[in-house]
């Protein structure tokens, strides 16, 4: 049966399990063939007992299968190695990527561990994160049932395989030499919610000894879950200050005296007419104390009883001879209505076709197709970006006076709405491998990928809600030529009276009519061209010396195609975006050679040259050292250079989001547009940089024990980022300069509107810290097979030079006021399993160190920053082979078996979506059928 061996192994023993061409020369003579060399981090043929002088991660297919995850996501994010992926669908940090996962070796950035299938690249999702990074959709990859092996290359890998592998190298290896069908069929399921997963997998693999066939596929029917019927949050996480009834500003005197009276005696203390706060945008002198001239709406009370996600919150209310009047605001509890998991449809299919071409030359054609469907949920209607103007004239304005309008125009009694994100990857690939005269290894192969992706989202659109606002709304009514408020033109009712039945109603057709759906259509595209070859030297003290050298060619392509409404920035809280495209070709030659001056020391050197054009270029090289006195023990070290271009998204895109914010001037979280750009200078960004320092040691005690320990380092310079929106209010309000001409505030009330942030160089990102193996194997005298151990990643310092934020020591801490990424310090797997011939019993202790928030950072320091607790969670499976013909596998497990919530953050949401999995215990079910 399948041996659930659950450890992720040191280098020592992991190149053995790659393929490798024949090593000798006299072999070659005696018997010349061509075998497939997939040997992450090498291009030089190995013997089957070669080690890794690189720190080499290994994930095969027994492993992937014992964890129990339906998606490779999920794997990737257990690994201690990872910090910061995003995989989960959080509305309020990851607007538009939805349906995507992602990998982020040592938080460096999910646009820095390079994704490789079967050793070429893949095309990255054409959406980016809400940072502007661009990335490979590990959701998009070939179905998880065709994968041998994942490989995870730890420190950089420039030097072999370009820009991107800053931070190391993922590269998934589909199956070879598979014979026969597999039909799995799975159930996953929330026990606790309605939420389900229903997936079915198939591989078939066959041929001849000439041509190998490999077939697989993949669907996977996903239910969803809400915060409504799973809130991590609680009320105040998830308040906006703008609902329906909202709260309106009053800048200048009321006419209607019942208001009068009450705006003067709180907001205008010398009797001017103007509200004290706004005095300083007129060019008056400052008010000490004063405060924005808000009015909560007079209904906010009435309607929060019938509606509890209508919240009052009021710093006084007046009595009049029109009832009580609340100054202060009418705000909206959004936390039930967004999802946790979201509703999709995946579907994916490999197929991959070897043959042997001669004795000495073999030819392979590899494709794949991966369709997602996902929809997830937002609050009934966004709440505006900016505050419109409701005219004294409106029939239901209350206030006789001009006032401007806080809020958005479903709020009571709403439902969710929901946005769409589509994405379709396609990707075929060829290679032909031969052999020149028994002594030349050649390789040739031509890759094309591309990713299609569809976001819509609905929003108000604003010139047909300006029109509205004076009256002149409707479908049937012309703004140039009708008359406010005469049929067919009507008004919108921005007032609570709207719900109450004592002022005008909101009619369906009105409300259709204001709505429109902001979609974009963005692609990307990836042709590459990579040859090389390799050969035998002369022959040195432990080994005949190895050379490789090659060539690659790569051709990017991005574009952007937004709806005409979109490309007017004519939605209320969406904004919009201009479309854009563009193109580049990289070109890029490395050289790599093996040393082995005796049986126990090795030494490896690589060198890659990458051009981009318009002087965007790198030089990067590498050398690693292997030493094995013995069986035992060995030593391995590496130190290089890496580096990463600007994506062509960060060169030439603009993206317009919606992130979580507090504004100084106010003090509470809300969400506003940011708007990010090219670098306004014109210059070009400059490529990231990093130095990578790697050393390790892996020993054996007795047989049955494996250790390991790595230290790793990695300075990353002039890393790109879009400038930290949060940071941005931080210095404005401490009187930077810069920083406050990117807020852009209502003129006014002083509220803010919009910040604008531009991709730019940060300082640095400097970051260290140890890894650490240990397992041991046991046979036990009862029968079974006893497997225990850990893995730990402790990071020992995170430090950023952030441009806004300034020197920041970012280990232990949520780095949410920065550019970097949440970063617990400690993170460990331990596990235990057992197996016999026919049951298997395993079972992992997940555990993420507490650290701290720093969402709340005025200037005050870390003192004032809140704690985020340490979690751990337990995943168990057990497996049964029945012993009847054509009997199926059974396994049955749980994932956070003791229903661990996710520690508590005080943010929208409620949790890290960063760090912690917030779907709660969740149960599987799998049928592997054999044939």
């Amino acid at each position: 049966m399948r041996n659930p061996k659950l450890s992720l192994a040191p280098a020592s023993v992991l190149a053995a399990t790659a393929i490798a061409a024949s090593a000798l020369a006299q072999e070659l003579e005696q018997q010349p063939q061509v075998e497939e060399i997939v040997v992450t981090g090498t291009y030089i043929r190995r013997p089957s007992q070669f080690d890794s002088p690189s720190p080499l991660l290994n994930v095969d297919a027994d492993q992937l299968a014992a964890q129990g995850h339906n998606e490779v996501g999920r794997v990737l994010e257990d690994l201690t190695i990872n910090t910061g992926s995003q995989n989960n669908p959080d509305a309020f940090t990851q607007n538009f990527t939805t349906g995507t996962s992602n990998v982020n070796l040592r938080g460096l950035g999910v646009s820095s561990t390079l994704v490789l299938v079967n050793g070429r690249r893949q095309t990255q999702s054409a959406v980016t994160t809400d940072r502007g990074e661009n990335f490979v959709d590990t959701s998009s990859l070939p179905p998880m049932i065709a994968f041998e092996r994942i490989e995870i290359l730890k420190d950089g890998a420039t030097a072999l395989y370009g820009s991107e592998a800053v931070a190391g190298v993922a590269n998934f290896i589909t199956r070879t030499n598979f014979e026969g069908f597999d039909l799995e069929l799975g159930l996953q399921g929330n026990d606790n919610h309605p939420q389900q997963d229903v997936e079915i997998s198939g591989l078939w693999g066959g041929g001849s000894d000439a041509t190998r066939v490999l077939v697989a596929f993949n669907h996977l029917d996903r239910e969803p879950l809400t915060t409504f019927e799973r809130r991590l949050s609680g009320p105040t996480d998830d308040l906006s200050q703008a609902g329906m009834p909202g709260s309106f500003l009053v800048p200048s005197l009321p006419g209607n005296p019942a208001y009068r009276s009450v705006w003067t005696a709180a907001f205008d203390s010398n009797l001017n007419g103007v509200a004290d706060f706004v005095e300083p945008t007129l060019g008056l002198p400052a008010v000490p104390g004063a405060q924005p001239p808000v009015f909560g709406d007079q209904d906010c009370v009435d309607i929060a009883r019938q509606d509890p996600k209508v919240v009052p919150s009021f710093a006084a209310l007046i009595p009049s001879p029109i009832g009580p009047i609340p100054i202060g605001l009418c705000q909206f509890d959004f936390g039930g209505f967004y999802s946790i998991v979201p509703e999709e449809r995946r579907t994916s299919a490999f197929a991959e076709v070897r043959h042997e071409l001669g004795d000495n030359l073999q030819g392979r054609i590899e494709a794949h197709i991966a369709e997602n469907e996902a929809r997830r949920n937002n609050s009934p209607s966004f709440p505006f970006a900016a505050f419109p103007t409701v005219a004294a004239t409106h029939p239901d304005n209350p206030y006789g006076s001009d006032v401007r309008f806080i809020g958005r125009i479903i709020g009571a009694g709403g439902t969710a709405i929901e946005s769409i994100h589509n994405s379709d990857t396609y990707r075929i690939a060829g290679t032909l491998t031969g052999i020149v005269d028994n002594t030349w290894l050649w390789e040739v192969a031509l890759q094309h990928s591309e990713n299609d992706f569809f976001v819509s989202a609905p929003d108000v659109l604003v010139d047909r809600f300006d029109s509205a606002i004076r009256g002149l709304g409707g479908p049937g009514c012309n703004p140039a030529t009708g008359t406010p408020g005469v049929a067919p033109c009507v008004y919108f009712n921005p007032f609570g009276s709207s719900l109450t039945g004592t002022g005008t109603p909101n009619r369906p057709e009105l409300m259709n009519h204001l709505i429109g759906f902001e979609s974009f259509d963005a692609k990307s595209k990836l042709t590459s061209l990579d040859a090389f070859t390799s050969r035998e030297l002369g022959e040195l003290g432990g080994g005949f010396a190895g050379l490789a050298f090659g060539a690659q060619y790569r051709g990017d392509e991005l574009t952007y195609d937004y709806d005409e409404n979109a490309n007017r920035d004519n939605f209320l809280f969406l904004v919009g975006n201009p479309d854009f495209g563009d193109d580049r070709d990289v070109n890029a030659v490395f050289v790599e050679l093996a040393l082995p001056f005796t049986e126990s020391l090795n030494l490896q050197l690589a060198g890659r040259y990458e051009s981009y054009g318009g002087g965007v270029d790198s030089t990067d090289p590498k050398a690693t050292l292997l030493w094995r006195p013995t069986l035992d023990f060995s030593l391995r070290a590496s130190v290089g250079t890496s580096f990463r271009a600007p994506s062509l998204f960060q060169a030439f895109g603009t993206q317009t989001t919606l992130a979580e914010l507090i504004d100084p001037n106010v003090g509470t979280p809300q969400f506003f547009p940011v708007r990010t750009q090219p670098n306004p200078s014109g210059s070009p960004l400059d490529p990231e940089e990093a130095d990578v320092f790697n050393v390790g040691v892996t020993f054996s005690p007795g047989e049955a024990w494996e250790i390991g320990i790595d230290y790793w380092s990695f300075d990353y310079t002039n890393v790109i980022i879009e400038q930290n929106p949060q940071a941005i209010l931080n210095a404005a309000a401490l009187g930077n300069a810069q920083a406050q001409s990117q807020v852009v505030r209502d003129p006014a009330s002083g509220l803010l509107l919009r910040v604008d942030s531009f991709y730019a160089n940060a300082s640095a990102l400097e970051t260290d810290g140890l890894d650490f193996t240990v397992a041991r194997e046991l046979d036990l005298a009862g029968g079974g097979e006893l497997r225990a151990g850990f893995d730990a990643t402790y990071i020992a310092s995170y430090d950023l030079q952030d441009p806004q934020a300034g020197e920041i020591d970012g280990a232990g801490r949520r780095n949410f006021a920065n550019f970097g990424t949440s970063t617990p310090e400690w993170r460990a797997n331990a596990f235990v399993t057992w197996a016999n011939e026919r049951h298997g019993v395993s079972a992992f202790v997940r555990y993420i160190d507490s650290y701290v928030d720093d969402e709340v950072d005025l200037g005050q320091g870390p003192a004032f920053f809140r704690p985020i607790d340490s979690h751990a969670t337990i995943d168990a499976q057990y497996t049964l082979e029945l012993r009847a013909e054509r009997a199926p596998l059974l396994t049955f497990g749980a994932i956070n078996l003791t229903d661990e919530d996710p520690p508590r953050v005080q943010t929208s949401g409620g949790y890290d979506s960063k760090v912690h999995d917030p779907r709660g215990r969740m149960f599987y079910a799998k049928a592997l059928f054999r044939f």
